[in-house]
């Protein structure tokens, strides 16, 4: 007997979560082997998670989270609406956001000057 699917034999939870981790490690603007190595395996490894051609075990998948900055959640939940750890400096932020959304255009005018600047430094100091 065997076991078919419909969709080439790619499992869609598999899929799911590869295109997950490759979203998260996109928006850390990670490439995948910089990936790899943050998590001592292979860019090809990365490549056939994203790909949902392998299996994540869950050791794999807790440092992927913690890599990333994303709750597990993220990577296993049906919307993945939280795209921040909790207690993080980013939920911080996010809190304060909240509180004083009147910030917002000027936080956003400084994040882009500080990109700017990190873009034009180049290394120099």
């Amino acid at each position: 007997m065997t076991k078919s699917n419909g969709d080439g034999g790619r499992a869609p939870v598999s899929a799911n979560l590869g295109q997950r981790i490759r979203a998260a490690r996109r928006d850390a603007s990670m490439s995948q082997g910089q990936l790899a190595t943050a998590l001592s395996t292979t860019q090809s490894a990365i490549s056939l998670y994203e790909a949902g051609q392998r299996s994540v075990g869950i050791d794999m998948l807790l440092n992927v989270a913690r890599i990333l900055n994303r709750p597990l959640h993220y990577f296993l939940g049906e919307d993945g609406e939280m795209l921040y750890v909790r207690e993080s400096d980013i939920a911080e932020l996010i809190g304060e956001l909240e509180r004083h959304p009147e910030d917002l255009p000027e936080l956003l005018a400084y994040w882009q000057f500080l990109r700017w600047r990190r873009a034009n430094t180049n290394g120099r100091h």
